[in-house]
C-alpha cells in the first residue's frame, strides 16, 4: 500500500461569509468534517489583508525591541536555538481587531466543534526569526490524558504568506485521534517518541502547508506538530489564540491592560464567544511584551479525563 501524501482541507470563504460569519451549508460541513478527520482545517479569505498588514507592521516594531534586548523575560518556545518567540501581540487600542480576536467565521466552526460560546483562554503568537540553527521537537500542546473529542483548539493566523521556506509549521494530520499515551516521552510531556514518529511516518507522513495571508487555521491541540526552520531573512509571525469548550474549565485567564477592558469585553458579543480574563493596571505593568508565559491547556476536571 503506498504511503499517503496529502494536505489540509482549505475552505475558501466568500466575502459575504467573511463579513457575516454565516457559512454556506457546504462550507460548514466541509470545515467540520475536515477538522474531525485531520485535526486541522484552513479557512481562506477569513480576515481582510489590510488588517493583517497593519498588525504585522506593529508587531515587527515589537519584535525589533525584543531582539535588541529592550524587553526582559521573553519566552522562547523550546529554547532560543529554535528561533521561535512566544510574542504577545499589541494589547493596545487600535489593534484589538474584532476580525481577528472575534472572528465570526472561525466562531461558526468552533461552535460546532466545541459547543456553545467557546472561550478564549490564550493570546500570544509564534514569531519565527530567520536562520535559527534548530527546529522544534514534534509535540502536542495538551499534555497527559484527554477525552477522544476536541476540547481545545488553536486559531493560528500567519501575518505573511507562509510556506516551507519561511517556516510553515510541520503538521502530522490525523494524529489527534490516532495516538495513545505510549506515544509520548512521559505522561506529563507532550513530546512524541522517535519510535512513534517513525511508525506514523509510514502511515501518513508530516507536511508543511502553504498558507496565504488572510487565511486562518483551526488546529486541535492534540495534533502532533513542530516549529520549523525559517530559511529566509523575513520574520514570520503566526498568531496563536486558543479556544476551549465552556465546560472544559481551562484555568488560564488571559491578562489584559485595564485601558482596553471595554474593548476586550465587547469582543465576545461580536461572534458569540467568551473573551475575558484578568485586567492589570497599566501603570503597574506597562510592558505587555513581558507578560509571563503560561501554556497550561489542561482542565480543572483533569481527574475525570479518560485515557485517549
Amino acid at each position: 500500500m503506498p504511503v499517503r501524501t496529502d494536505a489540509p482541507t482549505v475552505v475558501r470563504l466568500s466575502d459575504e461569509e467573511r463579513a457575516t460569519g454565516v457559512l454556506s451549508s457546504t462550507n460548514l460541513y466541509d470545515a467540520v468534517a475536515a477538522f474531525h478527520r485531520d485535526g486541522l482545517v484552513v479557512l481562506d479569505n477569513a480576515i481582510p489583508v489590510d488588517i493583517i498588514d497593519k498588525l504585522n507592521e506593529r508587531m515587527m516594531m515589537d519584535t525589533d525591541r525584543i531582539m535588541t534586548g529592550a524587553v526582559k523575560g521573553v519566552h522562547w518556545n523550546q529554547g532560543i536555538e529554535c528561533g521561535n518567540i512566544s510574542q504577545v501581540p499589541p494589547l493596545v487600542k487600535g489593534y484589538l481587531f474584532p476580525e481577528i480576536y472575534a472572528n465570526k467565521s472561525a466562531a461558526a466552526v468552533l461552535n460546532q466543534l466545541l459547543g456553545p460560546k467557546p472561550e478564549l483562554h490564550y493570546v500570544r503568537s509564534n514569531t519565527l526569526i530567520g536562520h535559527a540553527p534548530e527546529r522544534q521537537d514534534v509535540h502536542r500542546d495538551i499534555k497527559g490524558r484527554h477525552i477522544p473529542a476536541p476540547t481545545a483548539i488553536a486559531m493560528n493566523v500567519c501575518l505573511i504568506d507562509a510556506h516551507a521556506k519561511n517556516g510553515s509549521t510541520e503538521i502530522w494530520l490525523g494524529t489527534h485521534r490516532e495516538q495513545t499515551l505510549d506515544d509520548f516521552v512521559a505522561l506529563t510531556s507532550g513530546d512524541v517518541k522517535k519510535s512513534a514518529l517513525e511508525k506514523r511516518r509510514q502511515v501518513r507522513p508530516p507536511m508543511q502547508p502553504d498558507l496565504p495571508k488572510g487565511s486562518l487555521v483551526l488546529r486541535d491541540l492534540r495534533l502532533w506538530h513542530a516549529g520549523m526552520h525559517n530559511e529566509t531573512d523575513e520574520i514570520r509571525v503566526m498568531l496563536a489564540l486558543v479556544y476551549t469548550a465552556a465546560w472544559y474549565k481551562n484555568p488560564l485567564l488571559p491578562p489584559w491592560p485595564k485601558s482596553v477592558q471595554a474593548e476586550v469585553e465587547a469582543l465576545g458579543a461580536n461572534n458569540d464567544t467568551w473573551v475575558g480574563g484578568t485586567f492589570y493596571d497599566d501603570e503597574e505593568k506597562k510592558e505587555y511584551l513581558a507578560i509571563d508565559f503560561d501554556g497550561n491547556f489542561g482542565s480543572s476536571l483533569e481527574d475525570l479525563m479518560v485515557v485517549a
